[in-house]
């Protein structure tokens, strides 16, 4: 929690939303913490127990914001133990483990809708909160982590949206109204080229000429690509060096000022794909990367990229021979 800060409203708004996600979802949600870190706050929910999508968080979101126009009034009883207050509300939600140490358990009632054993301050009534705004909805570990905003946060953050979605409206040449379509209209035919890219890589990695290297029963596959699928590659370089006496050196071009290269070799091979390249990039000073004896990924000034592959082709088969 954020020293100085006044959290009341956004704890009470807290209540609210959970009191509504529980009706939604007809069972008992625990909420394992609440963080408050000017401007948001974070609602931690165990997942264990209940499954959440944005559907049901915007339902709730909805109905905290009709109660908080309502004025629901927040009410605080008071008990000397929890079971005490579970007697008087057995709908009552409590986190436990908080409240072991605490000497007077306190129960805040939003009027006809929640009910929750809480030691933190609130306000006195809905409408204090103004304005609540779930922003975000992730996965923690074992919890939902909800973002949301109250009051002028709240409304600040909404225009900010309101922005966002009116400026990627005008960059897809879409309107509100179509906003949703034409992103999974451009979506379904981004997926539509890449299947195709990936078609094209595959097909022009496969027509790859094998060079034979006879006396040392071996294999370089070698090529330089041009703005092609790069997992694609990275799939076809990890097939090819299962089979045995087989080195890899693939490069994918994207300009003159950057490439990605692999550089790879079977296991039976006795050959430092890591080391090779670290000395050439010292030599040369034309990238960087690295990784296992067996398969290095690496990023590569484009212009040295034909240098770059003779060369580690060179060195490879002298490092063999020798």
């Amino acid at each position: 929690m954020v020293m100085g800060m006044d959290t009341r409203a956004a704890h009470t708004a807290e209540h609210a939303f959970i009191g509504s996600l529980q009706k939604i979802l007809k069972s008992t949600l625990s909420v394992r913490k609440v963080e408050h870190k000017d401007p948001y706050n974070i609602a931690f929910i165990r997942k264990s127990e209940v499954e959440l999508d944005f559907e049901k968080i915007a339902s709730a979101e909805k109905e905290v914001n009709r109660l908080i126009l309502e004025g629901r009034k927040i009410s605080h009883h008071s008990f000397s133990s929890l079971q005490e207050a579970k007697n008087v509300f057995p709908a009552l939600r409590a986190n436990e483990t908080r409240l072991e140490n605490v000497d007077t358990i306190t129960v805040v009632e939003i009027e006809n809708h929640d009910l929750s054993a809480c030691s933190m301050e609130h306000v006195n009534n809905l409408s204090e909160c103004i304005f609540f705004l779930v922003t975000n909805m992730s996965m923690n570990g074992s919890d939902y982590e909800i973002r949301f905003m109250v009051g002028k946060n709240a409304m600040d953050e909404a225009v900010r949206i309101t922005e966002k979605i009116n400026n990627i409206c005008v960059l897809i040449g879409a309107n509100y109204n179509t906003v949703e379509a034409t992103i999974k209209k451009l979506s379904n035919e981004r997926e539509q080229y890449h299947n195709r890219l990936k078609k094209l890589t595959n097909k022009l990695l496969l027509d790859i000429p094998v060079r034979t290297i006879d006396n040392q029963n071996m294999n370089l596959i070698t090529t330089i690509l041009h703005d092609m699928d790069w997992r694609t590659i990275q799939n076809f370089a990890g097939e090819m060096i299962l089979k045995p006496g087989t080195i890899v050196v693939l490069v994918n071009m994207v300009d003159n000022d950057m490439a990605s290269l692999i550089f790879a070799r079977s296991d039976n091979i006795n050959l430092d794909c890591a080391k090779i390249f670290e000395e050439l990039r010292k030599d040369e000073n034309m990238g960087i990367g690295g990784g296992k004896p067996n398969f290095i990924n690496a990023k590569i000034i484009g212009s040295k990229s034909d240098k770059v592959v003779e060369e580690l082709v060179n060195r490879s088969l002298k490092f063999i021979s020798s």
